[in-house]
């Protein structure tokens, strides 16, 4: 036998890895998932001060990360928000700076987008509840996660998905604070499945902050309540006094030629 084989998995063992995580890739995409992607639950050891894996499956050792994406078309009415044409009232001021006083009334960005995001958000959740069942099915354990589940006192979730994504190879972090994905770009609902079973892992490409956010900056200068840095930081507050409006993401450029 050779040394390479001794000291790691047998060539045999990694195909039977790959094939399995193809076949529930492929089941998750009959489904409506755009993306996909596997991270080593191992992996979450480089984020300690994060919940890990091991804390909701006994025995992790995959990560399962699956989303669907916005429409394009309903994601760009974020940034016009004029096409709401709603009235502002008094408390609609408080948020911003004085820049941005003109704006429509806090909430118009979403007002188309809102519905979409319902439906995505119940279609994450049938594919994640959906694809959990089949690992049980196979004799495994597996966890999933509300994509949105998340204590409103500190603005924090149980699991993080943004490092689950990063790690399975989905996207980089960019500078609005969301992952950015190479074809749909930071416009995604996603979900988490952490289970027992082993599948063959993705990779994460490049270093975790995205490097072309440095020279882009659009989100940093479009947001409206100026709750991003520039260095990939959000003040959570700031935003959520705004209404979380969703500009930072519609003006991302990543992804939008589809």
């Amino acid at each position: 036998m050779a040394i390479s084989e001794k000291r790691g998995r047998k060539p045999d063992e990694k195909s039977a890895l790959a094939r399995e995580a193809t076949d529930l890739e492929e089941y998750a995409r009959s489904m409506g998932a755009d993306v996909f992607g596997i991270a080593k639950a191992e992996a979450f050891s480089q984020y300690p001060d994060k919940p890990q894996p091991e804390e909701f499956v006994s025995g992790a050792k995959s990560v399962v990360v699956l989303g669907v994406a916005n429409t394009p078309g309903m994601f760009d009415s974020v940034a016009t928000p004029q096409l709401a044409d709603v009235s502002p009232q008094g408390a609609d001021y408080a948020a911003r700076t004085s820049k941005y006083m003109d704006r429509p009334p806090t909430g118009a960005e979403r007002y188309f987008l809102n519905d979409e995001v319902v439906q995505l958000t119940n279609d994450v959740m049938r594919i994640g509840y959906k694809t959990s069942w089949k690992l049980r099915r196979d004799g495994y354990h597996a966890f999933y996660f509300s994509p949105f589940s998340q204590d409103a006192r500190f603005r924090t979730a149980a699991f993080q998905l943004m490092p689950a994504m990063y790690l399975a190879g989905l996207g980089q972090m960019g500078f609005n604070c969301s992952i950015i994905n190479r074809e749909f770009g930071p416009r995604l609902w996603v979900t988490a499945i952490i289970t027992d079973k082993e599948l063959a892992a993705g990779r994460p490409f490049g270093a975790p902050i995205r490097e072309d956010c440095k020279s882009c900056l659009v989100c940093v200068r479009s947001c409206p309540s100026r709750a991003l840095d520039g260095k990939g930081w959000k003040n959570v507050w700031r935003c959520a006094s705004y209404g979380c409006c969703g500009t930072c993401l519609s003006v991302c450029p990543v992804g939008k030629t589809i």
